[in-house]
């Protein structure tokens, strides 16, 4: 009896469904938290992994460790996310991650009390945000490069002729989220016409951008965190540690910091 080849179809129903194709998920519903975990997973995996070998190494440097994390890691992590369509949970989440493996890597408890921004820059590190910007503008170049008959460029171009929005809003579009980040990063949109042609320019406007942006998002961050600082210190209800001379602005709280002294 002659063997009879079975052909495979895939074929996404529920709302819940998804398939995976060459690493990455695909969902009907144009939402990455699927391929985003699956990310997350083989990232922490690839983490663990080296934590005996290197993270624990006290004879390795720092500044080798930051550069094997980058290397192996977020490689693993971003790999496709120049396609991503994200919220402001998914890249929260994603940052969540990446800060978690830099006080791994250089041996920061959460009792230390260090904030991130330090952490950053003890590291010598961005934040997850300015390398998914960096990866999104750079194949956003590529597609404004190709010919005019390539799929990924009618995609970027393209509208729907047909179709109507739900009641919760319209869905994010993936031109919206570059439109969005490039004026984050103070680069008109307009540029993407005739700016990307010359490649070489138009990396270094992207690589200024971005560290200007990140250097505004620390900025922030710190400033968020001082006023917070004064606020607690300008109550009537502060609660001194008579251990470490840190203000709590709640009974409980200065329990919990009496209990880090421990």
């Amino acid at each position: 009896m002659p063997y009879r080849r079975k052909k495979l179809t895939f074929a996404i129903s529920s709302p819940d469904e998804f398939l995976c194709y060459l690493v990455s998920y695909l969902a009907n519903t144009i939402a990455v938290d699927s391929d985003i975990n699956s990310r997350l997973a083989k990232a922490g995996d690839a983490f663990d992994k080296l934590q005996r070998r290197l993270w624990s190494e006290h004879s390795v440097s720092l500044p080798v460790k930051i550069a094997v994390y980058q290397a192996v890691v977020l490689s693993m992590l971003l790999y496709g996310c120049e396609s991503w369509v994200l919220y402001r949970r998914s890249v929260r989440k994603l940052d969540e991650f990446h800060m978690r493996c830099l006080r791994r890597i250089a041996s920061i408890n959460w009792q230390d009390r260090v904030p991130n921004t330090e952490v950053l820059h003890l590291c010598g590190t961005t934040g997850i945000e300015a390398f998914l910007l960096q990866a999104q503008f750079r194949w956003v170049v590529h597609e404004v490069r190709m010919q005019d008959d390539r799929i990924p460029k009618q995609i970027l171009y393209g509208q729907l002729s047909s179709g109507k929005c739900p009641q919760c809003g319209p869905v994010r579009r993936y031109k919206d989220t570059v439109r969005g980040n490039l004026k984050r990063c103070g680069i008109l949109p307009q540029s993407l016409i005739s700016a990307p042609l010359d490649r070489g320019q138009w990396r270094s406007t992207c690589r200024t951008a971005i560290a200007a942006f990140e250097e505004a998002r620390v900025a922030s961050l710190q400033r968020k965190r001082a006023a917070r600082k004064h606020q607690v210190v300008s109550t009537n209800t502060a609660w001194p540690c008579d251990r470490c001379n840190k203000v709590c602005s709640s009974r409980i709280g200065l329990f919990a910091q009496r209990r880090t002294h421990r």
